[in-house]
């Protein structure tokens, strides 16, 4: 089966390019509360937003002509199966394609926040229960929202979409799991593992692993690893990489 196609993401991307600039005055943070938050908690809040709101997007709307334009996002819900939290795909567009949303929260260097002394990767990735086995390679994108705390005029800060990413879901995942392979890594019922740092000497000499010689790969699936070059560009774009 056939791959979603250039040409099908950019008319996706060409729909989502409305949430670009759009407010999300669903959360408004007191500039003096902001020395309290990590840029790493503020994007968990955030994220968490995004994925309530795309859905009823015209809600965020400021006046009639915006709402109208919101609208035509096209988004809704996937039916998903009753208590599942982490189903996928996360929406149906209205164009019949599946979307998958991830938000990349971008730091505001002029915002006066407690930073730790390196920066914390981005927490946003493929999860293990996105695989082959589930995509429609002809229909999956997955939209990436880049979202900022930015100050408005009220005087608190709330976060803003300012650049979105749409990408072939089926590209991000074949290279997801080339890396996982490339690294001597494999699946064990359902999970993602890599070979243990003291068993890195036998597989570097050719001798054959155990299971006892993998271990979960707390990294798999994160956007910053998946060395898919679109969204690699995208990442570094806006300083996650």
């Amino acid at each position: 089966m056939a791959d979603i196609t250039p040409l099908e993401l950019e008319s996706l991307r060409k729909v989502f390019q409305p949430l670009i600039g759009l407010k999300i005055n669903w959360l408004s943070i007191p500039n003096q509360a902001l020395p309290g938050f990590e840029p790493s908690q503020i994007a968990v809040i955030v994220n968490t937003l995004l994925d309530a709101i795309l859905p009823q997007i015209e809600h965020l709307a400021t006046d009639d002509e915006n709402a109208k334009r919101l609208r035509s996002v096209g988004l809704k819900k996937a039916p998903g199966i009753i208590g599942q939290r982490e189903g996928y795909p996360d929406y149906v567009h209205t164009s019949g394609k599946r979307v998958e949303l991830k938000g990349l929260f971008v730091d505001n260097a002029d915002l006066a926040m407690k930073r730790p002394p390196t920066a914390r990767e981005p927490s946003a990735r493929l999860k293990e229960n996105v695989t082959m086995d589930v995509i429609h390679p002809e229909n999956d994108a997955l939209l990436l929202a880049a979202a900022q705390l930015k100050e408005d005029e009220s005087g608190g800060c709330s976060p803003y979409i300012i650049d979105i990413g749409v990408f072939s879901m089926v590209e991000c995942v074949r290279a997801r799991d080339a890396s996982l392979a490339k690294r001597g890594g494999r699946w064990f019922d359902g999970v993602p593992k890599v070979v243990k740092k003291s068993s890195e000497a036998k597989y570097a000499g050719g001798k054959r692993l155990a299971a006892g010689d993998y271990e979960k790969d707390t990294n798999f699936g994160k956007l910053k690893r998946i060395p898919y070059q679109p969204l690699q560009d995208f990442m570094r774009k806006h300083g996650a990489i």
